[in-house]
């Protein structure tokens, strides 16, 4: 295991607190480690409708690239994952669900920070007003064929590590081939 020796905040911005530790590995030698600290969760839908999925897509700045995404989005401060999931994909598609389903978790940057994607199966949809969203969040929402996802990922049309991720969780589930 690995021991923390000191730790300061090197970079603050609203978006981002980027921390250097001074860590000693296992063979007593020390190191800087830099680490995110501003550790959000976040949660993103899976939405089935009538053996359709949600894609949305959205443009990526650091890419400068439009990908292909789920709706979804970091905690507010006291939300739980179920209820941060309902409010991202109220926000991000204007939509409601009957049901959320959780399908498990992973981590989004096991390297620089312990922040989890939670991932929810949304079932029993149903359209809402949207309320206004982040003015970098430019979305558009497309429902396709389930099975149209496969296609996309086979073709190297989906390249979102967190979608990629999300689908694994929801194929592996039992809800992998709704009616």
């Amino acid at each position: 295991m690995w021991k923390t020796i000191s730790s300061k905040i090197i970079f603050r911005h609203p978006r981002l607190v980027l921390a250097e530790d001074i860590v000693e590995l296992p063979d007593g030698s020390q190191v800087p480690y830099l680490k995110y600290m501003d550790n959000h969760d976040a949660a993103a839908v899976i939405c089935i409708k009538n053996k359709e999925v949600l894609l949305q897509r959205e443009y990526s700045y650091p890419l400068n690239k439009i990908l292909y995404q789920f709706p979804g989005g970091k905690f507010e401060p006291g939300e739980t994952p179920q209820h941060a999931a309902a409010r991202e994909l109220a926000e991000e598609a204007g939509l409601r669900a009957q049901h959320l389903k959780k399908l498990g978790w992973f981590y989004l940057d096991n390297r620089r920070s312990n922040a989890k994607m939670h991932i929810y199966l949304a079932t029993g949809l149903s359209d809402i007003e949207k309320p206004p969203g982040d003015p970098e969040e430019v979305i558009t929402s497309h429902w396709l064929p389930v099975a149209q996802v496969e296609v996309l990922i086979r073709e190297g049309k989906i390249r979102n590590y967190s979608l990629l991720a999300a689908w694994s969780l929801y194929a592996a589930s039992a809800h992998s081939h709704p009616a």
